[in-house]
């Protein structure tokens, strides 16, 4: 079970990275599959080629590839993260204020601790 939410999580990281604007390049070769399997799985890692910064993510399982990008891909990559996050913390906040007093219970709902509820509580 573990493996296959592995392989969704690719999936989804490797389609937010095409739509950022990621290139796969793929592990066509002995030597860029070797190469491929030894860096770190699902990992951005980076380099500077000509005085300009990639970013790498290496996929050694769905898609077999290199995702490379700039900066401004890798900027873009992030704002899709940091966007999904923030709509699951909105999702997560709404569905709290539709439970907030759900469970609440009216002051003669409290049996023998009505006594103890005092004017500030």
């Amino acid at each position: 079970m573990a493996e296959r939410q592995e392989r969704r999580e690719a999936e989804v990281v490797g389609n937010r990275l095409v739509a950022a604007g990621f290139r796969p390049v793929p592990a066509d070769t002995p030597a860029k599959q070797a190469h491929l399997a030894s860096m770190p799985k699902l990992l951005f890692s980076s380099m500077t080629k000509n005085g300009k910064k990639r970013y790498l993510l290496a996929d050694p399982d769905r898609c077999r590839c290199l995702y490379m990008g700039d900066e401004a891909a890798y900027q873009r990559y992030t704002n899709l993260e940091l966007g999904d996050e923030e709509a699951a913390s909105t999702r997560a906040a709404k569905r709290d204020d539709r439970n907030a007093g759900a469970g609440d219970t009216g002051p003669d709902d409290i049996g023998p601790f009505q006594g103890d509820v005092g004017p500030g509580d």
